[in-house]
């Protein structure tokens, strides 16, 4: 079993899972890439995962389909509409199904849109998330048709009920390349034990990416040392968020509120 990043768009990752001769594609905002992938590799493409509308997200799966029409679309109902298109199998929270002998595990991660899904599933004891545009490394997704409130539950669920549920090394995919400008944002807002951790990463991504090499996945346990979204009961930065920003509440919805606010005028 491989997981596979091709890189399609200007910093988008469509990820592959491969087992033997066989694919699972999550993602196609781009066919091409993946089609080449495919066939350079001689690989059947079994299915495709889908986890929001947005087109860098879905604008390659009507010609995967075509090329690869065996291949079962997991969605929810409302994902395809933009290209007349209806999923194979249906997802929502809890939604459960095997693939190429893994067990996917769906969850509503709500936020950046109203409908956003995450597919989980178990490879060799370590969990891996395909979390589309919910989690970046370093950061969260910008509100669109979901509301903050939503995706601050989702980035607490990932958190927070990790202990019982995620292992601390679970792998997260994210599905753009935007660690470099999270991490940045994070240094103007962090407090000094996080500035560490996050310079220290920034160093390994940019080293990474130098190299024409993914700074992704990353794990659960980076995250909580260098994401400032899943820092929010931080007092220390709470105190630099009130120096630039009306902040009236320290409750930690409020907090994501206005980290997700600062990020977006950064």
């Amino acid at each position: 079993m491989k997981i596979i990043p091709i890189p399609i768009l200007n910093d988008n990752y469509v990820w592959l899972i491969t087992q033997g001769n066989h694919a699972i594609a999550v993602d196609i905002g781009d066919d091409e890439p993946v089609i080449d992938y495919l066939k350079k590799h001689h690989l059947d493409l079994s299915a495709i995962l889908i986890t929001h509308h947005h087109d860098d997200h879905i604008g390659g799966v009507a010609n995967a389909k075509i090329a690869y029409p065996n291949a079962q679309i997991y969605a929810h109902d409302t994902h395809l509409n933009a290209i007349g298109i209806m999923p194979d199998v249906v997802c929502d929270e809890n939604t459960t199904f095997e693939l190429l002998g893994l067990k996917f595990n769906v969850w509503r991660t709500a936020g950046h849109t109203d409908t956003h899904l995450s597919y989980l599933c178990n490879i060799n004891h370590q969990t891996h998330v395909f979390c589309g545009d919910t989690l970046f490394s370093g950061g969260c997704g910008r509100v669109f048709t979901g509301t903050v409130n939503e995706l601050f539950d989702s980035m607490e669920r990932f958190d927070t009920l990790s202990f019982n549920i995620l292992p601390d090394d679970v792998l997260f995919y994210p599905t753009h390349e935007y660690t470099v400008s999270n991490l940045k944002f994070g240094l103007s807002i962090c407090d000094d034990v996080t500035k560490k951790e996050i310079l220290v990463h920034k160093e390994y991504v940019e080293k990474h990416l130098k190299n024409n090499t993914p700074s992704l996945p990353t794990n659960l346990k980076t995250e909580r040392l260098i994401n400032v979204f899943l820092q929010t009961d931080n007092k220390k930065m709470i105190d630099n968020i009130k120096q630039i920003y009306p902040l009236k509440n320290e409750d930690k919805l409020s907090v994501f509120s206005a980290l997700r606010e600062l990020k977006n005028k950064f």
